[in-house]
């Protein structure tokens, strides 16, 4: 259809139509970051507007004045209820300073108040200006102007109330269908409303017939057209079918070598899953096992220090204890030779200083024999922690072929020999640490 439609054309037909890029376009001066400011003082207050970088005191209330948004529906009965006009309003508001100083009470709740107070004034003024709309010369222009007005006059009503706003407007008519007898009533004969929405009725009806018959044509014109096609391509159908099996055949092929990739894929990512989950396995067996070694290496080396500084502590706590016997005995002896020699006359002094220095030699001998046994005593704990040193390698080196057997399978048989040599070294080993403890004790 045509797009160069008129005004009223538009309208009824429910299209939009451009507006005119020459409208003036009312800016209210909406401040999205408006506030007031009350400061209270005892009885006395004062309400200023938010300056930049306001810092607030304990006696100052800050109060936000946000752009609000009111959308309003107003139906109004024109001509005798023959058409009704349905109004719907969104009113972008926004109150200022001058409106709060004089309805400082409803400061908490401005927004509301509004809403409140001039709801009823809003459909006054919607009333009064529909009410111009005494002939029908609008059916004909459309409800654009009148928009407009309504539009203009809400914001200079509000504006001259102090509160900036935008509004739009929306018109939209609803006609009564009327029967055979109110037709033939003469007062719908006489109002130009009806004989306008009646002409335009019958305007938009040759116009919908005509572009009907415009449609038919165009539709007959393909129909012939699309016959003639068909009769072309009749001889090519055969052609047109091999070429359609063919690929179809193709496209099967193609889905089977799909799902037989798709399937290789599939397994190729199973196997190596397996193969990862399997080395994971393998990877934690083995830090076990070596968590495992090392801490009995650590619990054999903490055992083997504690017997040693157990050891060491019982031959100092036994020194200990033979130092103060000699020490007794020495005590007591010199007590008795003093009492011995003032028992003694003088002759007999130089036997006693003999006596002494064999005794003094005897201890001598003693000391340096005693010595000799603590010697003695400490290679004999010396060697025999060697020889337990010598066992806890030989059971790590056989933990840690066990756990190098656990990792390759295929080298089973060669650990076992080793094992097998391992143990007859052990047993020599064992055989040889027996032999030298027997030739030591002998010895001792």
């Amino acid at each position: 259809m045509s797009s160069n439609l008129s005004p009223l054309d538009a309208w009824l037909t429910g299209e939009l139509v451009d507006e005119d890029s020459n409208e003036l376009f009312w800016d209210p001066g909406f401040d999205a970051e408006r506030r007031v400011v009350i400061s209270r003082l005892g009885p006395y207050h004062k309400l200023f507007e938010r300056p930049q970088n306001f810092i607030p005191r304990f006696f100052h209330h800050v109060y936000s004045l946000p752009i609000d948004d009111w959308r309003l529906m107003i139906s109004t009965r024109l001509y005798g209820g023959f058409c009704t006009m349905t109004t719907e309003l969104q009113i972008h508001f926004q109150p200022t300073l001058k409106y709060i100083e004089r309805n400082i009470d409803a400061l908490p709740e401005v927004n509301r108040h509004i809403k409140t107070s001039y709801e009823s004034v809003l459909k006054d003024i919607v009333n009064a200006e529909l009410s111009h709309l005494k002939d029908g010369s609008w059916v004909k222009r459309g409800l654009t102007e009148m928009e407009r007005q309504v539009e203009s006059v809400i914001n200079e009503t509000l504006i001259l109330k102090y509160i900036q706003c935008r509004a739009i407007c929306a018109l939209t008519p609803f006609f009564e269908e009327l029967t055979d007898d109110e037709k033939l009533d003469g007062r719908f004969t006489q109002e130009s409303v009806y004989l306008n929405v009646m002409q335009k009725n019958f305007e938009f009806r040759e116009k919908q017939t005509q572009e009907l018959f415009r449609q038919e044509e165009e539709l007959e014109q393909l129909r012939l057209e699309h016959k003639q096609k068909l009769l072309e391509t009749i001889n090519h159908e055969d052609e047109i079918q091999r070429q359609k099996q063919a690929l179809e055949a193709e496209s099967v092929k193609k889905r089977l070598e799909e799902q037989e990739a798709q399937r290789l894929e599939q397994y190729m990512i199973e196997k190596r899953l397996h193969e990862e989950k399997t080395q994971h396995e393998t990877h934690l067996k083995e830090i076990e096992l070596a968590a495992e070694i090392q801490y009995q290496k650590e619990k054999q080396i903490r055992q083997q220090q504690l017997d040693r500084q157990k050891k060491a502590q019982q031959i100092e706590h036994e020194r200990l204890l033979k130092e103060l016997q000699r020490d007794s005995e020495t005590r007591e002896y010199e007590n008795e030779r003093m009492q011995w020699l003032q028992g003694k006359e003088q002759e007999q002094r130089l036997k006693q200083l003999e006596l002494e220095a064999e005794l003094k030699e005897q201890e001598v001998h003693q000391l340096e024999r005693q010595k000799m046994q603590e010697r003695l005593e400490a290679e004999k704990i010396e060697h025999q922690n060697r020889i337990h040193q010598m066992q806890l390698e030989a059971e790590i080196r056989e933990l840690e072929l066990r756990a190098e057997a656990t990792k390759n399978k295929d080298e089973y048989l060669r650990h076992e020999i080793e094992w097998l040599v391992l143990d007859r070294q052990r047993a020599e080993l064992t055989r040889s640490i027996r032999q030298a403890s027997h030739e030591e004790n002998s010895g001792s």
